[in-house]
């Protein structure tokens, strides 16, 4: 009965949401490298989970933390091959199943080993796992999509009148958080946008509509990837 009003109460969401998949069509499949680094999380949550616990609860730590580390990820997986959908921002939250279980699993080892020096090895080991990623993040060559110098561009590149084409069309979002900026340009791919749709990135023309409106503008202002940047293209951009 549960499940059944569980089910009932979602139904109307999920079709609904259903008109809506062409949002995350620009999803392709899972990244070599993040895959190897949720197979990793996984992996050692597993060991640590295998680890005796001395600790009576009502809740046992590895039956919470391990449905929380594996579930959402693999879910994602394995529907991948019909529709990819597995982004590792998607399921950030596991990481909070393999925080719990990697805690465990050192509290464990610093009770077996309690050697000041072991644990303070340990705790430089993984700083210094971590530095190099970090300091990464924070620099201009980890993105490419930095939002406020692509405006910056767009706005001087374009004059008013001017045509603008996004390619492949995910890349509207970059200059869609201030509609102000490319107010004056046309959206050549766009035949309703997102407000007059009520969407989320409005109506594309067909593919073989764009062509001949570009050639109504004399300039077209494009926004794409860098030169050398993977692009994920679908059927109608690729046209």
């Amino acid at each position: 009965m549960t499940v059944a009003s569980i089910v009932a109460g979602l139904l109307p969401l999920a079709i609904r949401s259903s008109g809506e998949s062409g949002q995350v069509s620009w999803i392709a499949w899972p990244d070599p490298v993040k895959f190897l680094g949720f197979l990793a999380m996984v992996i050692v949550g597993m060991r640590c989970a295998r680890r005796p616990m001395n600790v009576r609860t009502p809740i046992q730590l590895p039956a919470l933390a391990l449905p929380i580390l594996v579930i959402p990820g693999l879910l994602l997986l394995l529907i991948s091959p019909v529709k990819p959908l597995f982004v590792d921002g998607y399921v950030l939250y596991s990481s909070i199943g393999f925080a719990l279980l990697l805690g465990a699993g050192i509290d464990l080892f610093h009770r077996r080993q309690p050697s000041s020096r072991t644990s303070w090895v340990a705790a430089l080991a993984v700083l210094a796992a971590l530095l190099p990623p970090r300091l990464y993040l924070r620099m201009p060559q980890s993105r490419h999509d930095d939002v406020i110098a692509i405006v910056n561009a767009v706005r001087h590149a374009g004059r008013p009148g001017d045509g603008l084409l996004y390619l492949p069309g995910r890349h509207r979002v970059w200059t869609g958080a201030n509609p102000e900026d490319t107010r004056f340009l046309t959206d050549l791919a766009l035949v309703q946008d997102p407000t007059s749709s009520n969407t989320l990135a409005g109506i594309e023309l067909p593919a073989q509509g764009i062509p001949a409106r570009i050639l109504k503008f004399d300039r077209v202002v494009v926004v794409r990837d860098p030169e050398g940047a993977h692009s994920d293209t679908n059927s109608q951009e690729e046209a």
